[in-house]
């Protein structure tokens, strides 16, 4: 039980001293004036009745209070936490860490208090064991050290708990006396201090592996790359070297088995030493890089002299080619919205005269020139992501013949949309061209009267119901909201007639009241699929009301932003709109690593796959290496944990289901990694962390006690409790008593 003093006056301690002062100040001033009096006995009760009234002023004002922490100390329950993470593989003299510590589960298994022991072991989450288990080998596997994690979670009662994890509901903690941590202090969480435990009152007692030997190691503490690197452009990784010999150390990076760079680093000894080497990756996708350096005579920890990295490879900008029939406000605010993104290369024609126009004057002296439809469609097609074609008539520009380039770009992977208005679909005379084949709708044959090609009717267009969970029309996080925002959009004012769908491809956006010639509510906005590639078509040519007609009825005109911008990315293939998810929870992972698989399930609809099978299948090249089966709850997610592949290299893990795969993510599988970048133990953590929390520290195993010897005593806070002893009715009647004997005394002896 502890105690602490604090005084109630204004000032405190300070404002307590004047005061003193001041009264002993009057206490002298009465003894000289006291001289006088030749009785012996009234000098002294005079003197002591002053000494008493004073001192009663000075702690009626000052008020002293204790604070008085009441604590309770009870006996729990030992928790024994081994740490299993890669740098337990170490080397520590002739044995790893790893095994001296199930040298020391063997002899705490035949011990006493082992029965009674609660045994875990921990990497990034901790997992329940047994000391037989681990004293007949220490799965050392996990990629993480995390020991605030697991001691956390032992306190807070949790079974199995990831580091900042909230206790489990219901938990219990008041099992739990002190937890007994045995590891090599590995342990590199941003943040970690051994004072957080202190308030708990479970002691922490340690048994510290690894720190009695001294490692020869050079090693890559870290490689920096960013995650995307542009194709054929110049990108960078910068590479930490840490050497306890030190001395000039190549630095290779490979991608395969190719040497694209080497460089000598001069690392001091004991000390670490930057490099960046350059690369230019050649080719789009996921590409997996490799950072080397030679392994020395005597090098402890080989694992760590090798790392690799992926880097998502794409075109620096998204180039897209948007070809205009004529100037018009939908195109104003479309270019409008592609020049002030950044990050689009926007190349942009208006067609304002064609090459059969007759001029009085000769091209080189005009300013408008003729479409340049031999360098678009035969030379540069393929270098742009997107294609538009904006109310633009191909006919008068002798573009038949190209218009198959187009259907070639989008068949091999390319996108295009198509924008309505009079030069559009069968304005456009479409129907008989290969472009036809390319788009979702089908359009009308040429012959078709300009008054039946377009219905001029003012109209609100509908988000198709079973298709309220595609991005294009996600315009709010909930698919009512978004429905509903589609409602609150400017009305549009006439739409180009299709004759409806083609194949597999679906409306997202349908007319209120105009039909298909199939009967159906006739499509506004329409997507689907050709070849590899994505296609587009919206009917109309006024989406630019959404942005500045929707603003003077609403104040919002985001709506047009939001819409352009997802139809880009959903054109572009962007992997964040993609219907099908799987991410690993993790970039790399150690030989035989734990991955959690994270799948969400949708289909083309973008309606969750629920409650199916689903397979998530380890690749490597195309040779399968793992599967591990789930079922997909009501919103299509599943979750699978994987054990990643003893070699080293590039993964892919896939979703399938029914043998179609759906999705897939990729990760490495390095012999090194993070948990062995930097596997010094470190002792003088763990010594910490025993200290500020009461517990004990055995620098080896052998040092360690049997279980049953630890000090399993939790102290336990009751709560504070305040003394305010002078701030009660008795003590002030004491004071009023004692102020009225002295007056009536000196009154008395002719002194008052």
């Amino acid at each position: 039980m502890g105690s602490a003093a604090s005084l109630g006056v204004p000032g405190g301690w300070i404002t307590a001293l004047l005061l003193a002062i001041l009264l002993v100040a009057l206490v002298v001033r009465e003894l000289r004036a006291l001289a006088a009096e030749t009785r012996r006995e009234r000098r002294r009760a005079l003197l002591a009745l002053r000494i008493a009234t004073a001192a009663t002023v000075w702690l009626l004002a000052v008020q002293p209070r204790w604070l008085e922490d009441r604590l309770e100390r009870s006996t729990g329950r030992l928790a024994v936490l081994f740490d299993a993470s890669r740098s337990m593989q170490v080397r520590d003299g002739a044995a790893t860490r790893g095994a001296a510590a199930s040298q020391l589960a063997a002899r705490w298994r035949d011990g006493a208090g082992a029965a009674e022991a609660e045994v875990h072991t921990f990497g990034a989450v901790s997992r329940p064991s047994t000391l037989a288990r681990v004293a007949e080998a220490l799965d050392a596997r996990e990629d993480d050290t995390r020991i605030g994690a697991a001691v956390r979670a032992r306190i807070e009662g949790t079974a199995i708990a990831a580091i900042g994890a909230a206790p489990s509901a219901g938990a219990s903690t008041a099992d739990i006396g002190a937890v007994v941590v045995v590891s090599d202090g590995a342990d590199h969480e941003a943040g970690l201090r051994a004072e957080t435990f202190a308030r708990s009152g479970v002691k922490v007692h340690v048994v510290a592996l690894g720190g009695r030997s001294t490692l020869s190691d050079d090693a890559i503490a870290s490689v920096q790359a960013d995650a995307t690197a542009f194709l054929r452009q110049s990108a960078r990784v910068r590479v930490l070297v840490r050497s306890t010999s030190g001395g000039p150390i190549p630095v290779a990076l490979r991608r395969n088995t190719t040497v694209l760079r080497e460089v000598v680093v001069e690392v001091p000894a004991g000390g670490e030493a930057a490099v960046e080497l350059p690369f230019t990756a050649d080719a789009l996708g996921r590409a997996a890089f490799t950072v080397s350096i030679p392994v020395a005579e005597r090098d402890d920890v080989p694992e760590n002299n090798e790392r690799a990295f992926l880097v998502r490879v794409v075109r620096d900008k998204l180039r897209v080619l948007l070809v205009c029939g004529r100037p018009s406000t939908d195109e104003r605010f479309l270019r409008a919205f592609l020049k002030r993104d950044p990050s689009i290369d926007l190349i942009s024609f208006f067609i304002l005269r064609s090459a059969s126009d007759l001029t009085m004057s000769s091209s080189r002296e005009l300013a408008l020139i003729p479409f340049p439809t031999e360098e678009l469609f035969s030379e540069h097609l393929g270098s742009f992501d997107i294609v538009l074609f904006q109310n633009f008539d191909y006919v008068p520009y002798q573009m038949a013949e190209y218009l198959p380039s187009i259907h070639d770009y989008v068949e091999r992977g390319g996108s295009f949309g198509m924008l309505g208005g009079e030069l559009s679909f069968a304005g456009g005379a479409y129907a008989e061209t290969a472009i036809a084949d390319v788009l979702p709708v089908v359009v009308p044959p040429t012959s078709t009267p300009e008054t039946e090609a377009i219905d001029t009717a003012t109209f609100r267009p509908e988000v198709a119901p079973e298709l309220a969970r595609h991005p294009l029309v996600m315009l709010q996080p909930d698919r009512a909201q978004s429905a509903a925002a589609f409602r609150a959009l400017a009305p549009l004012h006439g739409v180009n007639v299709v004759r409806g769908l083609r194949g597999d491809s679906r409306a997202l956006l349908v007319h209120p009241t105009l039909r298909d010639a199939s009967g159906k509510p006739h499509p506004v906005l329409a997507v689907g699929t050709m070849g590899k590639g994505r296609t587009l078509a919206l009917m109309s040519d006024e989406s630019w009301r959404w942005g500045m007609a929707t603003a003077g009825a609403t104040g919002d005109a985001s709506a047009y932003d939001r819409f352009w911008d997802r139809t880009l990315r959903w054109l572009a293939r962007d992997p964040a709109l993609d219907p099908a998810q799987l991410s690993t929870d993790r970039s790399s992972y150690g030989p035989r690593g734990r991955a959690a698989v994270e799948v969400l399930l949708r289909d083309a609809r973008y309606e969750p796959i629920a409650d199916r099978a689903v397979s998530v299948v380890v690749r490597r090249d195309d040779a399968e290496v793992a599967r591990v089966g789930a079922r997909t709850d009501g919103e299509g997610n599943a979750h699978v944990e994987l054990v990643a592949p003893t070699s080293p290299g590039a993964y892919r893990a896939v979703a399938e289901v029914d043998g179609v795969t759906l999705a897939e993510d990729v990760f490495l599988v390095e012999t090194g990694g993070e948990e062995l970048a930097d596997p010094r133990a470190r002792p003088e953590f763990l010594r910490a962390l025993a200290e500020a929390t009461g517990g004990s520290y055995y620098a080896s195993p052998d040092d360690a006690p049997v279980l049953a010897r630890f000090d399993a005593t939790r102290t336990r806070s009751l709560g504070i409790r305040e003394y305010a002893p002078f701030s009660t009715w008795p003590v002030a009647l004491f004071a009023a008593l004692l102020f009225a004997a002295e007056w009536l005394v000196r009154r008395r002896w002719g002194r008052a």
